[in-house]
């Protein structure tokens, strides 16, 4: 849960400490009232406190299921390059002027279907690139640290980053830029490390390219963050009478499709597709927890809004918090869920944002 959900759930919190106090308040004046008027004010307090008691009932139950169902706090950004056609040297090219309609028109398909994803789980949308021409190495370094850096509102970092991107890559798996230029992952995640520092956030990319599997195999060597690639394969040899050739945007309708749509007919696994899903994760990506006040911010809000005669209170939930009593059971069952992930990795993983990564 982000800071956001955490404000709102507090402030929750002091409207029925509140209203707790005015029912202390009439509890307290019924009580200095006359001997004669003692069997009402007993009645009254017990009605009271049997009003009271499911509503608080209530209010527990609905902030613990929020904290089991909300992902957190998220940003997006996609890159769409459409360049089908490259030079003997691996580098993209203008299109021949016959296929700039219909690259035009899958493209759109693409920014149009990547948008209703980013709307309908609720992701903050930092932009939508379309670029035929390519995009140089010094732009994408620009937009893609200034997106790295983006925050909430209230501060702190977003829970997750998800980063789309659809264009031509080499075959190791490298961006193909304009003019020579590269994106290696390495150099992705260089700057992933310089804004991330020692926050806890997540990167999800998301590959829609011919050479995306290179990326998923090296994302599961990296030990020190939270980073999930999500890609597609391509059918190299279909029989063009049977079906049409895969083409970039393919994955992309699908995915997205099954993303946002509960009724959809998607069966990744399905023999005969000629667009498949791949996934991989880092090492990690099992330990990771939504952001949680600390101590201090904890300390903080109880200092703004309950009397200081409480404040001991604070030290002791945190002193019991610190205890940490079955640190033992939680190193096990984090070791096992490593193990789970990286020897039987699921085909449908479910990233805990409303949508799944998956692999045929």
């Amino acid at each position: 849960m982000g800071n956001a959900d955490f404000k709102q759930l507090m402030v929750n919190i002091l409207l029925l400490q509140k209203y707790m106090d005015h029912i202390n308040e009439s509890r307290s004046l019924q009580t200095n009232s006359t001997r004669e008027n003692a069997e009402p004010t007993n009645g009254i307090f017990l009605s009271m406190f049997l009003i009271v008691l499911p509503l608080e009932s209530m209010a527990h139950g609905l902030f613990h299921e929020l904290g089991n169902c909300l992902g957190g706090t998220s940003v997006g950004y996609a890159i769409v390059i459409p360049t089908n056609f490259c030079s003997p040297d691996g580098q993209p090219t203008l299109l021949p002027p016959e296929h700039v309609q219909e690259l035009n028109l899958r493209s759109t398909g693409m920014l149009n279907a990547i948008q209703r994803f980013f709307a309908y789980h609720m992701i903050e949308t930092y932009g939508c690139d379309y670029s035929t021409s390519g995009l140089s190495f010094d732009t994408l370094h620009s937009k893609l640290k200034a997106f790295l850096e983006l925050r909430t509102v209230d501060g702190p970092r977003h829970d997750t980053y998800v980063l789309y991107y659809s264009g031509h890559t080499h075959g190791t798996g490298e961006w193909a830029l304009a003019g020579g230029d590269i994106l290696r992952l390495d150099t992705l995640l260089e700057w992933w490390r310089e804004k991330n520092g020692s926050f806890c956030s997540r990167l999800i990319i998301i590959l829609d390219s011919e050479n995306s599997t290179p990326w998923v195999k090296e994302v599961r060597k990296i030990n020190d963050q939270y980073i999930a690639v999500q890609g597609a394969e391509m059918t190299k040899t279909i029989d063009i009478e049977e079906a049409d050739p895969p083409q970039l945007g393919d994955f992309t309708k699908d995915w997205v499709e099954y993303n946002c749509n509960s009724t959809n007919n998607i069966c990744w696994t399905e023999k005969g597709r000629t667009v498949k899903a791949v996934y991989g994760v880092s090492k990690r990506w099992s330990d990771y927890t939504l952001h949680l006040p600390t101590g201090s911010d904890v300390a903080k809000h109880w200092m703004l809004y309950f009397p200081r005669i409480t404040y001991p209170l604070v030290h002791l939930a945190n002193w019991l918090c610190g205890l940490n009593l079955f640190w033992i059971c939680k190193t096990c069952f984090r070791c096992l869920k490593r193990l789970k992930m990286n020897w039987f990795l699921p085909t449908v993983l479910d990233t805990g944002q409303g949508f799944k990564l998956v692999k045929s």
